[in-house]
């Protein structure tokens, strides 16, 4: 029997871009509304929620509480889940870059974009792995898991991969 495939996406540097880093419309700004997503990101989530991942897309987050609820608040701001398709209660947060791991694994995901490679190398039940734009510094420490992922650098990339 073949295991349905499930999407699971990363937020901070994945879906909110980290192009406002250190700028008024940084995500941990007053402005944070304000931070722009990454490119493509809702025309290309959309298509994978409807062409191929259906239901089983799930957005899965390190961070704190505050983090998680400015998060929230931002989702709801750009109408992220009315765009994208995305089901509100496919959002799942976790405290720490591990704990991504038994989220994965009870969702059952089978692709992963994160932009770090750290959180990769601990999802060992998902085959399929993304590194958005990975940081070459963090990279450094985890470059032996490079040979399971797949590196991209933006949306379209993973749409090509994906579709």
């Amino acid at each position: 029997m073949d295991i349905p495939e499930a999407l699971g996406v990363d937020v901070g540097g994945v879906i909110i871009d980290k192009v406002n880093d250190n700028t008024d419309t940084s995500f941990f700004s007053e402005n944070f509304l304000n931070t722009s997503a990454s490119p493509e990101v809702f025309r290309v989530l959309t298509r994978l929620v409807r062409e191929r991942f259906g239901d089983r897309v799930f957005i899965v987050s390190k961070c704190g509480k505050r983090v998680e609820e400015k998060t929230l608040a931002w989702f709801a701001h750009h109408q992220f889940f009315e765009l994208t398709g995305i089901k509100p209660e496919h959002v799942r947060f976790c405290r720490t870059r591990d704990g991504k791991a038994p989220i994965c694994a009870e969702l059952g995901i089978t692709h992963f974009i994160d932009d770090r490679l750290e959180v990769l190398s601990y999802l060992t039940t998902v085959p399929h792995q993304f590194l958005f734009r990975g940081s070459v510094r963090e990279i450094r420490g985890f470059e032996k898991h490079l040979a399971y992922t797949t590196q991209v650098s933006n949306w379209r990339q993973i749409e090509t991969l994906l579709l």
